[in-house]
């Protein structure tokens, strides 16, 4: 009897075997949205899965504190979004999120003001104080959306844009109901806070491809796209006393660089090919803020980009990383390990994926200086060569120095490297 109850525990599925832990006693969203208006006060929001989040218990016991010792300030509520809930979530709350739990500030009116989850959310009562410089401008906000949603054409745009900005800027571009009055009132972006407000990454390439295509039914494609304009447009927008702040900037930025970049694959070739202007781009993004994720983007393109640099191959494999589009760069190929005394060793680039890439120009370096070369012409395209090493002095660094490129199928360039003494 025993063995069958054990066997029959194994099987229950694993939501069975939870045991729910307590959950909130706030009102659900709606309730406490209208208790806020009738009370003219911010609600805080607090959206979390009482039957499924690790830890839950601590987490609702922090928050019921953080409520007690708040309720003044704030109307709190909950959304305990439970496993197979079903429910619509963007009817529940103004935002589309799967990070949680999280904390939604939402103003007297109803109207999303910030949200904090994961790292930035912290316990309860972090949470609550980095929300109460914001939840104090929560009536003035109120007054504006109101005043956004009532008005038409600029001082719509101009109340939205003025709400728009008492908020953190990601909170304020995800604020769907204030973008979509500025939308609608100015399509042309003739205030420009469309582009400091509205456009996301994703919403700012769909705007430049589209005037590179030649408008919204356009067609074109390649070299006869609309260079010109699609530049004129990104460097309107960042020419604009609109946009504000070094994150906007490097996004629109971002978004230059891939005009130029897009003019330089499809007009030029790598024998004539200028990127002067495109290095520029990238500096500036990083130079904005180093440490910022747009910044370490740029700093790879850099890389990429430069012709003055080159690739540190070291672990005896390479890969797509490595690889250069249509373009050549040299490869420095760490091989000291492979090093058995001075004489004659062969060289292997042992693909796995060869994606059409072309090797040439072998030479041999210790500590960074050329001592010998292959004998073959540099020209001449080989995955193996012969070169002669010299003696390594003592705790000297050897290198394979090779150029190398890829025509196409780049993403699956990949391979061994191997470095044996005859």
């Amino acid at each position: 009897m025993l063995k069958k109850i054990l066997l029959t525990s194994m099987l229950l599925p694993a939501a069975a075997l939870c045991v729910q832990a307590a959950a909130l006693t706030y009102p659900d969203v709606d309730a406490a949205k209208e208790q806020a208006q009738q009370a003219g006060k911010p609600a805080l929001i607090v959206w979390y899965g009482s039957d499924w989040q690790p830890n839950a218990d601590k987490f609702v016991k922090d928050w019921q504190a953080a409520g007690a010792a708040h309720g003044a300030t704030y109307v709190f509520g909950q959304f305990d979004e439970k496993v197979g809930q079903g429910r619509d979530r963007n009817k529940v709350l103004p935002i589309e999120h799967f990070n949680l739990p999280a904390v939604v500030l939402l103003a007297p009116n109803g109207s999303y003001m910030a949200e904090l989850s994961g790292k930035e959310l912290g316990n309860a009562e972090s949470a609550v104080k980095k929300l109460a410089p914001l939840a104090a401008k929560a009536d003035q906000f109120a007054q504006l959306t109101k005043k956004a949603r009532s008005a038409q054409g600029t001082e719509a745009v101009k109340a939205a844009a003025e709400a728009l900005s008492m908020l953190p800027i990601k909170d304020a571009m995800r604020h769907r109901e204030l973008c979509g009055i500025i939308n609608k009132n100015d399509p042309e972006d003739k205030s420009g806070y469309r582009a400091q407000f509205c456009l996301d990454h994703l919403g700012m390439y769909g705007e430049i491809r589209g005037i590179l295509k030649g408008g919204k039914e356009g067609k074109l494609n390649g070299k006869e796209r609309k260079f010109d304009e699609a530049e004129a447009y990104v460097r309107a927008v960042l020419s604009s006393p609109v946009l504000k702040g070094a994150e906007r900037r490097q996004q629109w930025l971002a978004g230059l660089s891939y005009v130029i970049r897009e003019r330089i694959l499809s007009t030029t070739t790598p024998e004539n090919r200028d990127v002067t202007a495109l290095l520029d781009v990238f500096r500036e993004i990083v130079k904005l803020d180093p440490e910022s994720q747009y910044a370490v983007g740029a700093t790879k393109f850099l890389h990429y980009w430069d012709p003055a640099t080159f690739n540190t191959v070291k672990g005896g494999y390479y890969t797509r990383g490595h690889q250069t589009l249509g373009f050549e760069k040299d490869w420095h190929v760490d091989v000291t390990d492979s090093y058995k005394g001075p004489g004659t060793y062969t060289f292997t680039l042992d693909p796995v994926e060869n994606g059409s890439m072309v090797s040439r120009n072998y030479r041999v370096a210790i500590n960074g200086k050329v001592v010998a070369k292959a004998a073959i012409p540099e020209t001449e395209n080989t995955k193996t060569v012969e070169l002669e090493v010299p003696t390594l002095p003592e705790g000297a660094t050897l290198e394979v120095w090779l150029t190398a490129k890829c025509n196409n199928g780049w993403m699956e360039s990949s391979g061994y490297i191997r470095m044996e003494k005859k």
